[in-house]
């Protein structure tokens, strides 16, 4: 169901672009080699984030094992962003679902993959193919019948 979601972005709310402002300005001492000055930085310059970029930060929140006053935590934007995050997946992540429940209702089920199935009447060869092979066979069988004969008649 999420590969249906890769290639999307969102557009970040005016407030949590804020709140990454604020968090950047608060973390003094930050610099380019701390984690989570640039994804702050291009966060708030791009305005939009990725569906990939969104699982990363989840993930990265998810294992974050620090302190919330570590500059990591606070320049990724700290619990107010872990909580838009996953609201934000959750309500990306539900909408598929939806959709495809309801497109499932009207049409044919939509949580299965489309394929094709193999055609096994097309896999066959035309009959007419095995009668010209018959005939083949049979002339060169007959050919052979002759030279046999023709052998025999001069041994005898």
């Amino acid at each position: 169901m999420n590969k249906d979601l890769y290639g999307n972005t969102v557009n970040l709310p005016e407030d949590v672009l804020k709140y990454l402002g604020d968090c950047f300005n608060s973390a003094s001492g930050a610099d380019d080699s701390t984690e989570g000055f640039r994804r702050n930085k291009e966060l708030r310059d791009k305005g939009t984030v990725s569906y990939q970029q969104l699982k990363r930060m989840k993930n990265w929140f998810d294992g974050f094992n620090g302190h919330q006053n570590d500059l990591p935590f606070i320049l990724n934007g700290g619990d107010y962003v872990k909580n838009w995050v996953n609201n934000t997946l959750t309500s990306m992540r539900g909408n598929i679902s939806l959709s495809k429940d309801i497109k499932s209702v009207a049409m044919d089920n939509q949580y299965i993959a489309p394929h094709e199935k193999n055609n096994i009447i097309n896999q066959n060869r035309p009959s007419k193919d095995h009668h010209s092979n018959l005939e083949r066979y049979d002339l060169e069988i007959t050919e052979s019948l002759k030279r046999i004969n023709e052998i025999i008649k001069k041994i005898i």
